[in-house]
């Protein structure tokens, strides 16, 4: 029922390359706007952040379907599997990113991970990617930084088109995508499915490392210039995912079926009513929902049930002034309504944040641009949070710039650390928010279930955000032999890391695990990229990451020599030596990338190759010292290769695209369960090319 309602709103006035910018024949460079690293226009050229712009071409070339191929080729960011697909950024995990669909955040987060699968490519105009906290303008969860997937442009070409992509694995998508500008407006729709047959990793699995699915998108996008002055954008987004699994249990097999939806809408009102003066009203609303049953095959009897349901409402209001040719205000104010319901939860949850934000964009000369601002969060269920932030661009040259940032980023803890009751009936552990954990281990201790208490939950402190202070500085500039390179040093400190631990232990020897405010951690590194046209046709680029992390608390053991490991040689128990420690698990030390296009517009023809290292990284904990240090507690490092061409037909309204991924075939059923092997693909589009209706 939501859904159709929520079309028909959007729907009823329907009737009246790999640089990171992008290039055409010559490669010459056209100026890119970008929008997230301040909440308005500037220049990429001119933005005092790092700031990373894949465009609608850039997609298309490599042949993606969904977001997390498209990241997973980005330098400095990994592709993580936990509770859903996430990315890390600047060494900090998926719960610390914040995932926003044209501006506005997507929520229904799993274990503190936005699934990356969730969205598909075939309407994304192009991903803004901000690295370093942004909570100073957009709050919780931009701890490590901030993707921005926007579906929206400002062309004036109509465009409909229908595509579809057939490969391994019985996967195929269907798209259908249109555009119709008029005089006054335009709007956009886009319908999409993908299905598979999922696969199965190992010769000994007993269940389906990814099950088979269908997925259908529906999204719209309705833009009116109502007068000079007024403009409204009104745009909505439907999703559902329905799986169809099984695994083994003591009983026999487990059938397991599932559902999830995902709903968006927003209505957004623009006044400008004078060149340096603009405001703007936005309204968001966010619903999202899962079922899951499971029944055994053989009696149908239950095995589990759930539920869950989260709906997010947001009013906010923005204001951008242009004070003069030097100084421009940003700010704004907003609040925000979370509820939450779900089967592990004793009763309906719900969230409420109050903010401000102010931003000062101060260009002293033509050669500086200075950014100076901060937010405030007040918040129901934890302190109220103050994140400023500084960042500064000097041009040395007209091809050569300098940038550094300072900022603080926060994440509050979310419903699962406070308010989670689960007792696993299988396993038969038990996980107890902190707001729940006193009063359910005084329940368990009187029905005689506890055998002993490790930490008292009456002497647990109510749970703080995590926070951080983040460092970035960084060069940027194009060479005499038009070579584009980007270095960025980075530095972050997290105080108050929100980590599980076992706070009792039942009489069946399961642990009761609560959270707490324990470690402080820190991620450090560089990232270089490198670009360089090659002739008229040819482009080759580059990147690397080189990355440290640290567990402090656990440091300051290794270096007092109070944590063990078992030598290699003689199997005896001996000090962990300052030098072996390596760092947080799922972090390896060196990444890169190498990528080489051709793209010749004349003849229609796209071609390229990329080539994705990354070295290895910790994994499990075997001897309970907390950190890597066992050859076999590593995933090894590897490499994967891409490949992708096309070619366009009957002056450009066909595309015809074949794709391969994986090409030696890599697999790592144990460790890395996103990697399916050798995967083909090839896809059609054809486009219908309409004119502007001027009435």
């Amino acid at each position: 029922m939501y859904k159709y309602l929520f079309l028909f709103a959007c729907i009823m006035r329907v009737g009246t390359l790999f640089a990171q910018t992008d290039t055409s024949t010559g490669n010459k460079i056209l100026p890119e706007v970008v929008v997230t690293a301040t909440r308005n226009e500037q220049l990429l050229s001119k933005v005092p952040v790092p700031v990373t712009v894949i465009t609608k071409q850039q997609l298309q070339s490599m042949g993606a379907v969904l977001l997390q191929q498209v990241l997973a080729e980005q330098t400095g960011l990994f592709i993580t599997s936990n509770h859903g697909t996430g990315v890390q950024m600047q060494g900090l995990e998926a719960e610390y990113t914040l995932v926003l669909l044209d501006g506005e955040p997507m929520i229904g987060r799993t274990a503190g991970t936005f699934d990356l699968s969730r969205i598909v490519v075939s309407n994304i105009e192009r991903i803004e990617i901000i690295k370093g906290p942004v909570s100073s303008l957009y709050g919780s969860d931009a701890l490590a930084g901030v993707i921005n997937i926007i579906t929206s442009n400002n062309k004036q070409q109509g465009i409909t088109s229908i595509g579809g992509r057939y490969g391994s694995n019985n996967t195929y998508t269907l798209d259908g995508n249109t555009r119709i500008p008029y005089r006054n407006g335009s709007f956009s729709a886009n319908i999409s499915t993908y299905n598979s047959d999922g696969y199965t990793l190992g010769d000994n699995a007993t269940a389906p490392t990814v099950s088979p699915f269908k997925t259908y998108t529906a999204q719209s996008r309705w833009q009116q210039d109502w007068s000079p002055k007024w403009h409204t954008i009104l745009s909505g987004r439907y999703y559902e995912q329905r799986y169809n699994s099984y695994f083994a249990d003591t009983k026999g097999r487990v059938d397991d079926i599932g559902k999830e939806k995902d709903m968006n809408a927003s209505w957004q009102v623009s006044h400008t009513p004078g060149k340096n003066f603009r405001q703007v009203l936005r309204l968001y609303y966010s619903r999202y929902s899962t079922e899951e049953d499971m029944h055994y095959q053989q009696d149908k009897s239950v095995y589990d049930a759930s539920f869950f349901k989260q709906q997010y409402i947001k009013p906010e209001y923005q204001t951008d002034w242009q004070l003069n040719a030097q100084h421009q205000l940003t700010g704004g104010v907003g609040y925000v309504h979370e509820s939450l319901e779900a089967t592990r939860y004793d009763d309906k949850m719900a969230f409420n944040t109050g903010y401000v934000f102010l931003q000062e964009n101060w260009k002293p000369t033509e050669a500086w641009n200075i950014l100076i601002g901060g937010r405030f969060d007040t918040h129901n269920q934890y302190p109220s949070q103050f994140s400023p932030k500084i960042s500064v661009a000097y041009n040395i040259t007209p091809k050569w710039r300098i940038l550094g940032a300072v900022g603080r980023g926060y994440r509050a803890p979310d419903f699962r650390q406070l308010y989670l009751h689960f007792n696993n009936a299988a396993v038969g552990y038990t996980v107890a928010g902190t707001k729940l954990a006193a009063d359910i281990l005084k329940e368990m201790e009187q029905k005689g279930q506890i055998k002993q208490v490790k930490i008292d939950p009456a002497q647990m402190k109510d749970l703080d955000a995590e926070s951080s202070w983040s460092y970035n500085l960084g060069i940027q500039g194009t060479t005499f032999s038009n070579t584009g390179v980007k270095v960025n040093f980075f530095y972050n400190d997290v105080k108050n890391l929100i980590d599980t631990r076992v706070i009792a232990v039942k009489t069946n020897d399961a642990a009761v695990y609560s959270y707490v405010n324990l470690k402080s951690i820190t991620t450090s590194g560089v990232e270089v990229e490198l670009s360089q046209p090659i002739g008229k046709y040819w482009q080759l680029s580059g990147g690397y990451q080189y990355l440290r992390s640290r567990d402090n608390d656990l440091f300051k053991e290794v270096k007092n020599g109070e944590v063990y490991t078992k030598d290699a040689v003689t199997g005896e128990t001996r000090e962990l030596r300052k030098s072996e420690y390596f760092g947080l698990f799922n972090r390896s030390h060196h990444s890169g990338n190498l990528k080489i296009a051709y793209i010749h517009p004349r003849l229609g023809i796209d071609a390229n190759a990329r080539l994705l290292y990354r070295s290895k990284y910790g994994f499990t904990d075997e001897n309970g010292n907390n950190t890597p240090d066992l050859k076999s507690e590593f995933v090894p490092g590897y490499a994967t290769v891409n490949l992708a061409a096309a070619k366009t037909l009957f002056s450009r309204q066909l595309r015809v695209q074949a794709t391969l991924e994986n090409l030696f075939n890599y697999t790592d059923p144990q460790h890395i369960s996103t990697m399916p092997g050798r995967v083909y693909s090839l896809g059609l589009t054809w486009n219908f090319y309409h004119t502007v209706n001027k009435q």
